[in-house]
C-alpha cells in the first residue's frame, strides 16, 4: 500500500512522498510469480532439449528437438520451421513476461496498472504463439516425445498465468 510520510524540518512543515510496497507473494501476486517461473523453466527445458519426436526400435531410437536431430529423421519440413520460429518468438515472449512480473512485484515509482496490463497482453500473445506451435508440431509428427509434452505444459502454464493476472488487473481497477 502506498503511504504518505509527513517530516518536520526546522520549524518548518515538509511534506515527503514515499512509495512503500508490501511484497506479498500471497495471493494472486504469488500465483502470478509462480506461475510465469514455471512457464520460464518448462519453456527452457523444451526450447533446448531433443525429445519433441522419440521413437524407440529395439536398443535403438531416433529423437528431434527444435535444434538437433539423430541422423535417421528429416527435419527439413514446413512445419518444423514455423515450430522453430513461433517457439524463438515465444522465447522473446517468455523473457518479457518475466521482465513484467519483477517490474510489477519488486519496482517503486513506476505505474504498477500499466506493467500489469502490459503483462497480461505479453502473456496472452505468448500463449498463443505457444499454442499455435505445440498444434502445428503435433498434428504434423508421429511419436510425439517428452520435450513436446513439457512445451503443452508451459503452454497450459502460460495461459494459467495471464488469466491470474487479467483477474489482478480487473481487481486493480475496483
Amino acid at each position: 500500500m502506498p503511504t504518505t510520510v509527513t517530516t518536520v524540518s526546522t520549524g518548518a512543515r515538509v511534506t515527503q512522498r514515499t512509495t512503500h510496497h508490501d511484497l506479498s507473494l500471497h495471493g494472486r501476486a504469488g500465483a502470478i510469480l509462480i506461475l510465469i517461473l514455471l512457464c520460464f523453466l518448462t519453456f527452457l527445458i523444451s526450447f533446448t532439449t531433443s525429445g519433441w519426436r522419440t521413437r524407440l526400435s529395439g536398443f535403438y531410437g531416433t529423437h528431434l528437438g527444435l535444434w538437433e536431430q539423430c541422423h535417421a529423421i528429416s527435419s527439413s519440413s514446413g512445419h518444423h520451421l514455423a515450430t522453430q520460429i513461433l517457439m524463438c518468438l515465444a522465447l522473446v515472449g517468455v523473457v518479457v513476461i518475466v521482465i513484467l512480473v519483477f517490474l510489477y512485484l519488486f519496482a517503486t515509482g513506476i505505474s504498477k496498472y500499466q506493467v500489469l496490463l502490459g503483462l497480461v497482453i505479453t502473456s496472452f500473445i505468448t500463449f498463443t504463439l505457444l499454442l499455435i506451435a505445440v498444434i502445428v508440431f503435433g498434428v504434423n509428427v508421429s511419436y510425439l516425445g517428452w520435450s513436446y509434452g513439457v512445451a503443452c505444459v508451459s503452454t497450459i502454464l502460460c495461459l494459467a498465468a495471464a488469466i491470474v493476472a487479467a483477474m489482478q488487473l480487473h481487481n486493480s481497477l475496483h
